[in-house]
Formats: structure tokens, C-alpha cells, sequence
């Protein structure tokens, strides 16, 4: 109860660490922290993930911090996968319309690149009984009656996948 919530993540991770595992699973592991205590945290997990050959599953709804940490982005929406690509690739090139909505609303610190702010509408999918199709469906301003059948991930580049079966028509691929 003395340690402070970023002594508290350490020892976490310290502990995680004692049976030497090849993969960490991260929830959430800097979100109850202060920014400065966040960086000092993630800066700790990359050193580790290099000394230790570390390979983690981080879970955050924070995509700056996400940006930082992963090499390749799953962006779920009601617990399914709708993107799955590089980091890079996610963001410079986003496909799905939920995927573009969230990028629309992280702040950037860059003045001279005006981003319009995607704001999401419409019904939310129930997470009990979801509907079948798409389960952005009732949210996505491009959904059409074919959005109501079953979805896929698809491969619309490689190693790009999207589960949205208007994706290359609404990116011009």
C-alpha cells in the first residue's frame, strides 16, 4: 500500500519476468499512470523486450501508446478483428472505417496538418446479441445492405487484412 502506481507496474513487470516467459500479455499496463511515469514504463518494457527476447500481446485503448510499443496493429471493435497490419502500415494507410475513425481522434502535435475529427453516430451493436454482419454496421456512414452479411478478414494488401467488404472500393485499391 506504500508503493507508489508506477512502482506498483515495476514490480509487475518484475514479476512477470521471474519464470522467464517468451510472451508478456499487457492490459492496460500504463493507463492509471501520470505521462511522465508512462514513459518511464514503456521505455523499461522495450528494453526488456530487447534483452530478454520478449514478445508481448499489449492490449490498450491509448493509440499513442500503441503507436510507441507494437510492430504489428489488431484493431477490435466489439471483439472482433476489423484491421491487422504493420503499425506503419495502419497508420499511414488505415482502411476500415472504425480503424480511421480512431486515428481521426488522436491529438497531434504537428499545427500545419489539419485532421477532420471523424465522429461516429448511429446505433451501437449490441455486445450481447450482435446482430449478424458487420458490427460497425449501425455506426459506419458507408454501411450498405451487403455490410449486413458475415464479414472477413481479407488480404486488400499484403499482410494488410480488413474486415469490410466495401474496403477496396471506399480506399480506391
Amino acid at each position: 500500500h506504500q508503493l507508489s502506481g508506477g512502482q506498483r507496474q515495476r514490480l509487475c513487470i518484475a514479476r512477470s519476468l521471474a519464470l522467464s516467459p517468451k510472451l508478456l500479455l499487457c492490459d492496460e499496463v500504463v493507463s492509471a499512470l501520470d505521462v511522465s511515469i508512462q514513459s518511464q514504463v514503456l521505455n523499461l518494457l522495450k528494453d526488456l523486450q530487447k534483452e530478454f527476447e520478449l514478445t508481448y500481446l499489449f492490449i490498450s485503448h491509448n493509440l499513442s501508446v500503441v503507436k510507441f510499443m507494437a510492430d504489428r496493429i489488431a484493431v477490435m471493435y466489439l471483439g472482433v478483428i476489423v484491421e491487422l497490419a504493420d503499425s506503419g502500415e495502419i497508420y499511414e494507410n488505415a482502411s476500415h472505417p472504425y480503424t480511421k475513425a480512431l486515428l481521426s481522434a488522436v491529438p497531434s502535435a504537428n499545427t500545419q496538418k489539419k485532421t477532420q475529427r471523424i465522429i461516429l453516430n448511429g446505433e451501437l451493436t449490441s455486445p450481447i446479441d450482435p446482430k449478424p454482419g458487420c458490427r460497425f454496421a449501425g455506426r459506419c456512414r458507408y454501411a450498405k445492405p451487403e455490410c449486413q452479411k458475415p464479414q472477413r478478414l481479407d488480404e486488400i494488401l499484403p499482410g494488410h487484412f480488413v474486415s469490410c467488404c466495401r474496403a477496396r472500393e471506399l480506399n480506391s485499391l
